[in-house]
């Protein structure tokens, strides 16, 4: 388990990067093969708000996402600065309440596992 940025470094190493996600099928294939939360590809790291995947497409590129809303809200992305001041850079699939499905947006320092693809 590593944060966001290690977890990059790794999938490189590997000879890949951490798993970038652009349609119904892959989010669903890889909904299928977790149990708890894992980081993506995904950071708006140099900009907030604009979202980006590891290889530089832009997320809004895509046309397609998988964050997290409720109508109770809060919506995520919601950059929550409670735990870290810097806010919330990096994407994970799935949160520690059990919402394996979906996006959340957390603290880049966190330490989660993560999904690496080639």
């Amino acid at each position: 388990m590593m944060n966001w940025t290690q977890s990059r470094d790794f999938c490189v190493e590997k000879g890949g990067h951490l798993v970038i996600i652009t349609n119904q099928p892959e989010q669903d294939f890889v909904f299928s093969q977790i149990r708890e939360t894992h980081w993506i590809g995904l950071n708006d790291l140099e900009t907030e708000g604009q979202w980006m995947w590891v290889n530089n497409q832009p997320l809004k590129e895509t046309g397609i996402t998988f964050w997290y809303s409720a109508p109770e809200g809060p919506n995520e992305p919601d950059n929550w600065k409670e735990e870290d001041p810097s806010g919330e850079n990096c994407a994970a699939l799935g949160d520690a309440r059990g919402n394996m499905h979906k996006w959340f947006d957390a603290s880049c320092r966190m330490i989660k596992k993560c999904i690496c693809e080639k």
